[in-house]
């Protein structure tokens, strides 16, 4: 499964959590949303560490970068 399908599942789920499409209603809940965010997490992993030689110390940085930014204060 592709990077960008998962993250299409969870935009669904979460359109339909919130009953957002009309034609569908309340089609997903709350936890739909978390099985969604949870695969999207386990196909990046995946991902990372396909094409990482180390991928503990690549993701490790970015966690870093993105903790150092001005506008998360």
């Amino acid at each position: 499964m592709s990077g960008a399908e998962e993250v299409g599942e969870v935009s669904e789920a979460v359109t339909g959590a919130l009953g957002a499409n009309p034609r569908k209603g309340d089609s997903h809940g709350w936890s739909d949303v978390e099985k969604e965010l949870s695969d999207v997490i386990v196909t990046a992993a995946v991902a990372l560490a396909t094409i990482s030689p180390d991928p503990e110390k690549a993701l490790a940085e970015r966690v870093q970068g993105l903790l150092a930014r001005p506008d998360l204060d």
